[in-house]
């Protein structure tokens, strides 16, 4: 019954998007207002029919109704206090659920905007929900047609009893999704990739409405901006996820399914910022229009990469043909449709704001848009290089980590350099006199960081590397493929540069903000910032955004170019000792048991300590030397799972302000002895904070916005004509929302 019935809705649903796009469309071709509003009701219908296959699965999960096979694939045996949620999450952990989490997500963005817009019913949002409501339709297409994506199949009889209950214990959920990041991780992707669609519905809109106002814009930037935001935020948990669940001690490992997360964050990266200059400045035109849809086909790209079977990645699906072939077709339908469009209304299109000099502010917002696109296509490439044709440059090889990291690592600090010096530009062209006067601070609190940073650099870092090099293995070899040692330490210190003054001026740009409020509206300090954010949120979070990518940065070029990695074997000795780096290691005790699941679970109690920083005196309680100092007890594991015979480590990391001690058990050796891998990973506590800040910026850039300009010198350089020309362009925006036409501000 169950099987039937969700199978009904989410064929309904696939008939009923289709037909919304055609009457949308065409009620805005012929005029005919009925056929619009019917438009509209059919988006809230669809949106309607998908919560109800979503509500369906979720029901099964939580009376335990093995009917559909989805559930007995995905249902979490375990007896964890987060069970319920762990019901929730399962409805999206396998690969039906997850398309058919997507598809729903992507109606929901439909439906909302179809509320928002439903009393203007303008042709922008019309064609737009058209456009969108095509997307839905090919992603119900790959629900309905393709037995491997459909949630609703039925559970063959022979694995059900009489009153519905399994016949043997089978399958359900991976035990490593059961982890509190997991329950958050993948909606959090999935919202972001279902926003995608709307920023580039509305860009087709604009070009089959021959409107290039800003209009569009200004009616699909919130969207871009949310969207972002949660692409940012399914990226950091992804991270957090891999360190303490996978037990390898990392939290990127360009991987396949990985990569696909960066290059639709990097393009959405280039739409938000070109977005920005489309309101400000009326140009980037073309880029927005580029940006927002090759946002969508990455996006799209990311599942095609998932399901397709094409690349090999531990975290994609089986592949599928069906997924293939309409994956593959929306995107080159995306791209095709794009251009045609492109060329067609080209004439209409025109900047009213051309770039005068690359050392500007638009200049700088060009090769923002320049490094991310290009950077989202060449680690595009590289994921799919091996899928290609031999006769392609890489094509038919599987490109190693240390290729990409080769990429990555130095456009990451051009990247950053570029951002810290964007701030402080002029819109057209920068007076060289007031570039120096507003990099002063700036430059004197960045050279304060970048000395900080280089004493670190100096006692810390290099000494890590050189122990690493001594010590050889496949972290020694890695190390070398990167170039050597002169090149290496030359892009830290480059990296160090460019996070030091990215901190700096993101810090004084904010700092300016706040002394400007606290002396124009004679406020307190903390009133003053909390009244920048509130009057000027989109260039203040935009300037949060920039520091904690300034302090993820410095994370980044620690935790991911100076781990020091060593695995050792410990004797099961009560007080079995080994030495990694600063720290012993203290063997205590351990147990293997069955837990309620019947999984087969070894854990070890360890010591952990700071080699010969003891006093001399045994500490009461402890195995470790009087030599030794004792910083904590840990634990760690591995879990044998009884259904899959799957292992799952469980890692222990102990934290420290500039370093984490990653320690996961890996196994008995044939002698005996206990497999124990360490890490140490420099600065990635920055990795974290950073990330948490770069995400606060961008949610606070998404508050609702006010006209109160951020004081900064680089907006009154823009001058009263700048101003008479913002101030005209708003008030005709806002006599366009007020009318409902649709008819945009011309740039």
């Amino acid at each position: 019954m169950v099987s039937m019935l969700g199978s009904a809705l989410q064929v309904l649903a696939l008939v009923l998007a289709a037909v919304a796009a055609v009457v949308l469309v065409a009620g805005v071709k012929l005029r005919r207002e009925r056929l619009v509003n019917a438009g509209y009701l059919l988006v809230f219908a669809v949106a309607l029919l998908l919560t109800g296959c979503i509500a369906l699965i979720l029901a099964c999960m939580f009376t335990e109704d093995y009917s559909i096979a989805y559930v007995v694939s995905n249902y979490p045996a375990t007896d964890s206090p987060l069970k319920p949620l762990y019901l929730v999450s399962a409805v999206w952990a396998g690969r039906q659920g997850s398309l058919l989490l997507w598809t729903w997500l992507i109606s929901l963005y439909g439906a909302a905007v179809a509320w928002r817009r439903m009393r203007a019913t303008d042709d922008l949002s019309s064609v737009a929900l058209g456009v969108t409501e095509v997307v839905v339709a090919l992603f119900a297409a790959t629900l309905v047609l393709s037995e491997s994506n459909n949630p609703f199949l039925p559970t063959a009889a022979e694995y059900l009893n009489a009153d519905g209950s399994l016949v043997a214990p089978m399958g359900g959920m991976n035990p490593l999704l059961m982890h509190w990041a997991m329950i958050l991780h993948p909606p959090a992707t999935f919202i972001g990739y279902a926003g995608a669609t709307l920023p580039f519905a509305y860009a087709l809109a604009a070009l089959v409405c021959g409107d290039t106002s800003s209009r569009w814009v200004e009616l699909s930037d919130r969207i871009a901006v949310f969207a972002f935001i949660f692409l940012t935020v399914g990226m950091a948990l992804g991270a957090v996820w891999a360190y303490v669940v996978l037990g390898w001690g990392g939290f990127w490992a360009w991987d396949a399914v990985e990569n696909a997360s960066l290059f639709s964050w990097l393009a959405a990266v280039a739409l938000v910022h070109s977005f920005t200059m489309y309101r400000k400045r009326g140009c980037f035109k073309r880029w927005s229009m580029l940006a927002a849809t090759a946002t969508f086909i990455f996006v799209v790209l990311g599942t095609f990469i998932t399901r397709s079977g094409l690349v090999q990645s531990v975290h994609a699906f089986a592949e599928d043909p069906v997924s293939t072939y309409f994956f593959l077709g929306i995107m080159i339908a995306a791209a095709l449709s794009f251009l045609a469009l492109l060329v067609y209304r080209n004439g209409m299109i025109d900047d009213a704001d051309e770039i005068e000099s690359i050392a500007s502010k638009s200049g700088s917002y060009f090769l923002t848009n320049l490094v991310c696109l290009v950077g989202a296509c060449l680690v595009a490439y590289l994921t799919v290089s091996s899928a290609l044709p031999t006769w392609m440059p890489l094509g038919g090889q599987a490109v190693p980590a240390g290729a990409y990291n080769a990429v990555a690592r130095p456009m990451t600090a051009l990247f950053g350099l570029l951002m810290a010096v964007c701030p402080l530009l002029g819109w057209r062209r920068t007076d060289k006199a007031a570039f120096a006067r507003n990099f002063r601070v700036p430059a004197l609190v960045g050279a304060v960081a970048f000395a900080a940073l280089m004493a670190f650099f100096a006692l810390r870092l290099v000494p890590d590397y050189e122990g690493i090099m001594a010590a050889g293995g496949d972290a020694a070899e890695a190390l070398a493929e990167q170039g050597p040692s002169w090149y290496y330490f030359a892009l830290t210190v480059v990296s160090f540069l460019a996070a030091a003054m990215l901190l700096a001026t993101s810090a004084y740009l904010l700092g300016r903000g706040v002394r400007g409020r606290m002396r124009g509206h004679g406020e307190g300090a903390v009133r003053a910032v909390v009244n920048l954010f509130r009057r000027s949120p989109a260039q203040a979070g935009g300037y949060l955004a920039h520091l904690g990518c300034a302090v993820a940065l410095i994370g980044l070029v620690g935790s991911g170019m100076y781990v020091h990695e060593q695995t050792v074997d410990l004797p099961t000795e009560v007080g079995a000792s080994a030495q990694v780096g600063d720290y012993v290691i203290v063997y205590r005790d351990s147990e293997e048991y069955f837990d309620a699941a019947d999984n087969d679970v070894m854990t070890v109690l360890l010591e952990v300590g700071r080699a010969g920083a003891g006093d001399g005196e045994d500490v009461a309680g402890t195995a470790m030397s009087a030599d030794d100092q004792w910083l904590a007890d840990v634990e760690t594991s591995m879990r044998v799972s009884a259904a899959t015979r799957q292992q799952t480590l469980d890692a222990s990391v102990t934290s420290f302000p500039l370093e984490d001690l990653f320690i996961a058990f890996q196994g008995v050796n044939a002698d005996g002895t206990l497999s124990i891998s360490v890490k140490i990973n420099p600065l990635i506590m920055f990795t974290w904070v950073g990330a948490g800040i770069c995400i606060a910026g961008i949610a606070l850039a998404f508050l609702p916005h006010r006209a109160t300009p951020l004081l900064a010198a680089d907006e009154r350089a823009g001058g009263a004509a700048s101003t008479a020309r913002a101030g005209a362009s708003h008030a005709a925006a806002g006599m366009d929302a007020t009318s409902g036409e649709g008819e945009g501000v011309r740039g």
